[in-house]
């Protein structure tokens, strides 16, 4: 796949640039998994991350180019206060209530790296601390680790 496309959206995040591939775009990528002759990285886990971002329209999943490999890394963001933040999405439990769901979680370092961020990783990473961290969204006690996003409790597949 060329990725001037036109469905395809090129956008300037922390300096990198990555590309949000149209529905049709990411179903022709499930088949041939490459953009301009780059291999999707990470093909174990990024279709699941692709499912669980179509439910939430928060929830976005890009790619943006690693030199090591070569290859295009998939990212997630979170649309929070007009902007595009990396997230590391997780599963967690909450200790009070067991509560069990998705999480974005700013502070792993993994998604601040790749070609073209502009940026100390720990600095991008730090400024997220400006989100508020989320309770549990069913007993509202404290969740474990940084999540400023939390899967609704009431969502239904």
């Amino acid at each position: 796949m060329n990725s001037k496309k036109p469905s395809i959206k090129h956008t300037c995040i922390d300096g990198q640039e990555i590309l949000f591939p149209s529905q049709m775009d990411w179903e022709t990528l499930k088949l041939n998994p490459i953009i301009d002759d780059r291999p999707l990285a990470i093909l174990d886990s990024i279709w699941s991350a692709l499912e669980f971002a179509q439910k939430y329209p928060e929830i976005h999943l890009g790619l943006g180019k690693i030199s090591s490999g070569k290859k295009w890394m998939p990212y997630i963001f979170l649309d929070i206060e007009s902007n595009f933040q990396r997230v590391h999405l997780e599963t967690l439990t909450c200790s009070f209530c067991n509560w069990r769901g998705k999480t974005a979680n700013p502070m792993v370092i993994d998604p601040y790296f790749g070609d073209g961020i502009n940026q100390d990783h720990f600095t991008l990473m730090r400024a997220a601390e400006r989100y508020p961290v989320l309770p549990c969204p069913s007993c509202g006690n404290r969740l474990p680790r940084h999540p400023i996003w939390v899967e609704p409790v009431n969502y239904k597949d």
